[in-house]
């Protein structure tokens, strides 16, 4: 049976009347005029549902004199449910695309540097990430407890806690000669994110100090970028409280409507909230005591506008409002020195 076959059974069998006249064709053919009067429907009623279950191939029909007999196909009602599900094709590689996006996802994330930064908290995380301690064992080696400690701590300190999890979770064996790994594991062993270059470390490291920040409730000033990953544009500005302002833009992006710029909203309408990412450019730390916030918000925001040029093709800033900010950066910065 096809795919296209077991989707037209499937979908001809999900309504209650096609079901009673199934049903009582199933006892014995029967002609149209007759199937209507049993059901309490009208002629033309029947033929719709006649033809959606003989384009599944459920029913038959035949004409005599003036009459259309109707019949089942009783060997198509031998088929199992699990035949027909068995039937539809399943997009395997698309699913295991997607496993492998997400275990990719999940490595890149606890292993930023190539080594282990912490252990997930959420089991299935951490399953991934122990395969990844799991295939540096060889299928039916033996190792001793010094060998172990080898494989396992080049990746993270604590390896005590790494090998009791690889054996509570049944992924090496253990017994008084040694460990060792059965079979091939069932993981698959994924290549371990290279050291960052230092504008990728720099950039870990601010939306490190925004998190640290954020956990002691001191809200993280700075400045941040939306950045569409389709054609590189993108929009800078400052904040007084970069987390909440980052799950507000999200959620604006998702919800499709920004008001802060036409065009981004132009972009968004084409290529999607997917296509556009958050990210910190700089925290705003150390600041003097009685220092003016705001001011120093907006002026580290146009030097970062000044650096980037966030304007035209490049981004969604306004070239004119950078301009008129900076006339009035220059004016507080005069009174500031009377």
């Amino acid at each position: 049976m096809t795919a296209e076959k077991s989707l037209a059974i499937i979908k001809a069998l999900a309504d209650e009347s096609r079901l009673a006249i199934v049903k009582s064709l199933l006892e014995r053919s029967q002609y149209v005029e007759e199937i209507a009067k049993r059901h309490a429907l009208a002629p033309s009623t029947v033929s719709f549902h006649l033809k959606k279950l003989e384009k599944a191939g459920l029913v038959s029909s035949r004409k005599e004199q003036y009459y259309v007999m109707v019949q089942a196909n009783a060997p198509v009602f031998e088929t199992t449910l699990k035949e027909l599900v068995s039937a539809v094709t399943v997009r395997e590689d698309i699913q295991d695309e997607r496993m492998e996006q997400h275990r990719r996802k999940v490595l890149e994330t606890f292993f930023p540097h190539g080594v282990l930064d912490k252990l997930p908290a959420q089991h299935k995380k951490r399953l991934i990430v122990l395969e990844q301690f799991a295939q540096r064992f060889e299928a039916g080696r033996r190792y001793s407890e010094t060998e172990v400690t080898g494989l396992i701590r080049p990746l993270f300190d604590d390896y005590c806690t790494v090998r009791r999890l690889l054996v509570d979770e049944g992924m090496i064996r253990r017994d008084d000669s040694g460990y060792w790994r059965e079979g091939d594991g069932g993981g698959k062993a994924v290549p371990l994110p290279q050291p960052k270059g230092d504008k990728e470390v720099n950039q870990q490291e601010q939306r490190a100090a925004v998190k640290r920040l954020h956990k002691q409730n001191v809200p993280g000033m700075g400045i941040y970028q939306l950045r569409n990953t389709a054609n590189g544009r993108i929009y800078i500005d400052s904040s007084n409280n970069l987390e909440s302002t980052r799950k507000s833009r999200m959620f604006q992006l998702r919800m499709g409507k920004v008001v802060f710029s036409h065009e981004l909203q132009d972009d968004l309408n084409r290529y999607g909230a997917d296509s556009f990412e958050f990210g910190v450019l700089e925290v705003l730390s150390d600041l003097r005591p009685g220092a003016n916030v705001d001011r120093e918000l907006l002026a580290l925001k146009l030097r970062w506008q000044d650096k980037l040029h966030p304007f035209g093709d490049q981004g969604y800033n306004s070239l004119k409002g950078f301009e008129r900010e900076r006339k009035q950066i220059n004016i507080l910065e005069q009174l500031a020195e009377i």
